[in-house]
């Protein structure tokens, strides 16, 4: 049977239990991926935010002082990262601000449960980022290192809009097989 998140559970929130920290994921978590997906169409986009904003979560839990907190910073946060993404798109800036935020890279297994990333994942992450054919790899560290826009990317690299998303898609899937491989040959902790 489920915990339900409550008032009663923020004390153990507080301290990172396991138990009250998937209470929260499970009491929230759907409700916030439509929510996300009602404002971008995106189910991709929206999972990301969703899976950021609970980390951001995680990160300030001793912020929070009662249930109904936790549920209008998700709210807030979720709708924030929303029209940040929306924004983005009409600028041509990248969506994907953070290297760190790799849910796009290594799906969750659990819905709503984020990767917990090793160090030899990390690893491997880099030494896939090495390992891409010039422009993929150019264009994913232009994005994600250097945080430059889809276009300014496409012009410093003299290359179309289009080929500069089509590397971008190439990368991650790239790297998304890799850690996917990774991972399965990593013992969990």
């Amino acid at each position: 049977m489920a915990v339900i998140f409550d008032d009663e559970l923020i004390p153990a929130f507080h301290e990172n239990n396991q138990e009250a920290v998937l209470a929260a994921f499970r009491e929230y978590f759907s409700a916030m991926l439509q929510y996300a997906y009602q404002l971008t169409n995106d189910q991709p986009e929206a999972e990301e935010i969703v899976v950021s904003t609970f980390i951001k979560l995680i990160a300030m839990r001793r912020n929070f002082k009662t249930a109904a907190d936790v549920k209008a910073f998700l709210l807030v946060t979720t709708r924030n990262g929303c029209y940040g993404y929306l924004s983005s798109l009409e600028a041509g800036r990248p969506s994907k601000k953070d290297l760190l935020v790799l849910s796009e890279l290594k799906p969750a297994p659990v819905a709503g449960v984020p990767v917990p990333f090793t160090t030899d994942m990390i690893i491997a992450l880099y030494d896939g980022i090495q390992k891409l054919d010039t422009e993929s790899g150019e264009v994913f560290k232009l994005l994600f290192y250097n945080k430059m826009t889809v276009k300014d990317i496409a012009a410093q690299l003299g290359i179309p809009v289009k080929q500069v998303r089509a590397s971008r898609a190439k990368a991650i899937k790239l790297l998304r097989a890799l850690l996917t491989n990774k991972s399965a040959t990593t013992p969990s902790h």
